[in-house]
């Protein structure tokens, strides 16, 4: 057995290499298994990878236990160290006085790791926050210089209230950096008036999840609440923001991190292969330059061409000029199913290799294209979006959002007044537990209701006494 020199000294030199390497030489002093466990995170670092779920059960117990896995029967020691868990398990033949020694080294030069990892913290911290402005502002060029990578688009968390933000950030900070925020795709994490703001960088595609699960364990330990944006260009990010914002008013208690589209697996994204879609995509979008595409997506998220000429910097005649350009190349943006699925076009991946989606229905043209998906699997998506609706609603939904959710003329097409169709759209709102005021969750919705519309869905068939339509039984 080498002697508590050599060991200590091994320890020293995996320090100064990572993180990673210490806890590998750990395991090793003690011919057995050691693991780094954040509580919110979970495990950060593990030797070997398989022995993480223990090392993570060891550590809720709070301190040392016998443990009879597979790897043996000694003793596992837990040590409190720089806000998280050091679990180590040795192996058998390895003296209790080994154990102790390898601990107690590896505690402190994870401390002085700590210790020197805050001296850059602070200069990182303001470097988050400034690109994390930059990003806001428009300056996409210039944020990009300073981050580095290839990442083209990004999800926006916003998070608020609890007792101490601060903390709240802390802990957010401490446990993204071990996991990847300086290597591979960057995450900004900062506080920007009292909130804490999360931007996570990816590519066209959605993010894994990652990220979404450690914010929402951060939100319950502290009892933040949240909102969560789609997925968006780095063009986008301004209004990325809002939408995280408008989300964060939906949360509460019990559902402490909301996100903007409000559908979830009911999204229209999750059933369709990510290949169709993006050749569709491609094929749809393909005659529109760059800007011509900045302005449209900035429209459809915003519904307005101030807000989306300031969010991309140029003036409102400059973003009319774009968005008429646009609509002439693609054939008109005067109606609400185009409009829908050009939605749905912007929020695909970046085309790949395609899959036929096979041969499309006999009938008349559908909402959804069948080269996107055939039309049962379309038909059983959309009914059971629209389920908890009944027949006056959904003819209420689909009229208002035809008329791009004006309610002065789809009300008047309804032969309803304002105030009843506002208080119908509540009660849809609430039964389909979504936000009516998000872009996405409108382009699905009436991609939906198109899809299953038939000659009975129109104003005539609602109920009425006397030339007024009937006051729905149960309406709010």
């Amino acid at each position: 057995m080498d002697n508590d020199g050599l060991v200590a000294r091994r320890l020293i030199e995996a320090a100064a290499r990572s993180g990673a390497a210490l806890i590998a030489e750990t395991a090793a002093a003690v011919s057995g298994w050691a693991v780094l466990v954040d509580p919110t995170t979970g495990p950060v670092y593990s030797s070997p990878d398989r022995a993480a779920a223990a090392g993570a059960g060891s550590a809720a117990g709070g301190g040392a236990a016998r443990s009879g896995d597979a790897d043996g029967g000694s003793d596992t020691t837990v040590r409190q160290v720089v806000g998280a868990a050091l679990v180590v398990h040795a192996g058998p033949d390895v003296s209790a006085r080994r154990v102790e020694l390898v601990t107690r080294t590896t505690a402190g030069l994870l401390e002085v790791r700590a210790r020197r990892a805050e001296e850059l913290t602070s200069a990182e911290m303001r470097l988050h926050t400034v690109v994390t402005r930059l990003l806001l502002r428009g300056e996409t060029g210039l944020a990009a210089e300073v981050i580095g990578g290839a990442n083209s688009h990004a999800t926006v968390y916003r998070l608020s209230g609890g007792a101490d933000p601060q903390a709240a950030y802390q802990t957010v900070w401490r446990a993204l950096l071990p996991t990847g925020t300086r290597q591979g795709a960057p995450t900004l994490i900062t506080l920007l008036d009292g909130e804490l703001v999360v931007v996570a960088l990816h590519d066209a595609a959605r993010d894994d999840g990652r990220i979404l699960r450690l914010i929402a364990r951060s939100a319950e330990r502290h009892g933040l609440l949240g909102g969560v944006a789609d997925p968006a260009p780095l063009d986008m990010l301004a209004a990325a923001f809002t939408e995280a914002g408008q989300a964060r008013a939906g949360a509460a208690a019990g559902r402490r991190l909301v996100p903007a589209a409000g559908l979830g697996d009911r999204a229209l994204l999750r059933i369709i292969p990510p290949d169709r879609l993006a050749a569709w995509a491609s094929s749809l979008l393909g005659p529109l330059t760059p800007p011509q595409r900045q302005a449209l997506e900035g429209w459809l998220r915003t519904g307005s061409v101030g807000a989306t000429a300031q969010m991309l910097g140029i003036s409102r005649g400059t973003a009319r000029s774009r968005l008429r350009r646009a609509g002439e190349r693609l054939g008109g943006l005067d109606t609400p199913l185009a409009l829908a699925q050009l939605s749905l076009a912007l929020r695909a991946p970046a085309a790949g290799p395609t899959e036929s989606a096979g041969s499309a229905d006999a009938g008349p043209p559908s909402a959804l294209p069948t080269e996107l998906i055939d039309g049962a699997t379309a038909r059983r998506w959309a009914t059971e979006l629209t389920e908890p609706l009944d027949t006056p609603q959904r003819i209420a939904l689909r009229v208002w959002l035809s008329h791009l959710g004006s309610v002065a003329p789809a009300a008047e097409e309804l032969g309803l007044h304002r105030t009843t169709l506002r208080r119908w759209l509540e009660e849809i709102g609430r039964l389909l537990d979504v936000d009516l005021s998000s872009a996405t969750v409108r382009a699905d919705l009436y991609l939906a209701l198109e899809t299953l519309a038939g000659p009975d869905d129109s104003p005539g068939a609602l109920p009425r006494r006397g030339g007024r339509t009937y006051q729905r039984s149960g309406a709010v």
